[in-house]
């Protein structure tokens, strides 16, 4: 493998640890404002995240297939392995795949800690729909005798 291989190899893993580091921020991000409540924020966020996974997924496809093309598996044996080769690049390549490693053990709980977040606002929010549709339909009404009377078919809610 020719130095400008190796340089090049180099210089996308390192590009592919700081998309990584920016994927982070962003659940970050959306960690407050789930925190915050900030609806608007987490729907722009989801957007970026989406863009983001692509843009990892591409850099990893290519770091594979880089490792393939040198007769490696492409997982993190195969790294090992194309670190223990390229001996002259190793510094640098090992610390941004040590790096990645540590991003992305960072991503996996932090995606997880807010997965359990909007799962418990929806749960949330299930329970204060089933509230507001209960008393919808119990709504408390006045009989022509002045006695207040419950009714089984309250008027949905919204609705004039």
């Amino acid at each position: 493998m020719s130095n400008g291989d190796v340089r090049s190899f180099v210089a996308r893993l390192e590009a592919e640890r700081a998309a990584f580091q920016e994927f982070v921020e962003l659940l970050k991000s959306e960690e407050n404002a789930l925190l915050q409540g900030d609806i608007d924020r987490l729907a722009a966020l989801a957007q970026l995240k989406s863009d983001r996974l692509v843009e990892l997924s591409q850099l990893a496809h290519q770091r594979n297939s880089h490792l393939l093309s040198q007769s490696l598996p492409a997982d993190p044996s195969g790294m090992a392995l194309w670190l223990q080769a390229n001996a002259a690049a190793a510094p640098t390549a090992r610390a941004a795949w040590k790096r990645l490693l540590e991003l992305a053990k960072t991503a996996q709980q932090l995606n997880q800690s807010n997965g359990t977040m909007i799962q418990q606002r929806l749960v949330n929010n299930q329970k204060a729909l089933a509230v507001l549709q209960a008393t919808a339909n119990h709504a408390s009404l006045y009989g022509p005798d002045g006695q207040t009377h419950t009714s089984g078919t309250g008027r949905p809610l919204g609705k004039v």
